[in-house]
């Protein structure tokens, strides 16, 4: 009767409906999966490639920012971030004789914001980050190598420019 082998063919049925899902289970997860992007692919090349000047730190106490300069040319910045600051230990302010004062607590607080903003603009040693514009680089004006400049170009694999930072 069938009755009698209506669990048998349930358990045929879903048995094979788990086999003609699995194929179509495994390709969502393959199309769900991240797939690396082009800049992250070219971080990994210069990053893997690069060789850093002699005095250099080395490359994962820097954060590292990227954009292209222009077609074909990545511009990168490698940078020692900048530790969070407390003003109230040794804050002074240079008065208009060329002396100096201590800072007010308004002018503390002040310090402190802004320290805290820029210490959150920048990019953690060891993490990097791709920019769209290269005007948004990060900068200082001298500091050694606590900042290191790179000019790459893509079609070559060459480096083009790889420097610390002068010294004021």
């Amino acid at each position: 009767m069938i009755a009698d082998r209506l669990p048998t063919l349930a358990v045929q049925w879903h048995v094979g409906a788990m086999r003609r899902s699995v194929p179509i289970l495994l390709l969502l997860l393959a199309a769900a999966a991240p797939l690396p992007n082009r800049h992250d692919a070219l971080m990994d090349e210069i990053e893997r490639t690069v060789r850093l000047p002699k005095s250099a730190n080395p490359l994962s106490s820097y954060g590292k920012s990227y954009a292209f300069a222009k077609p074909g040319k990545v511009m990168a910045i490698y940078l020692i971030p900048e530790p969070l600051h407390d003003p109230s230990l040794g804050c002074a302010v240079i008065t208009e004789d060329l002396g100096s004062r201590p800072c007010t607590s308004q002018e503390i607080k002040e310090s402190r914001d802004r320290d805290a903003r820029s210490v959150a603009d920048q990019v953690g040693a060891g993490k990097r980050r791709w920019l769209d514009d290269p005007r948004d680089l990060p900068d200082i004006s001298d500091g050694g190598c606590t900042q290191i400049t790179i000019e790459y170009d893509v079609a070559s694999k060459r480096f083009l420019h790889v420097a610390c930072n002068g010294l004021a």
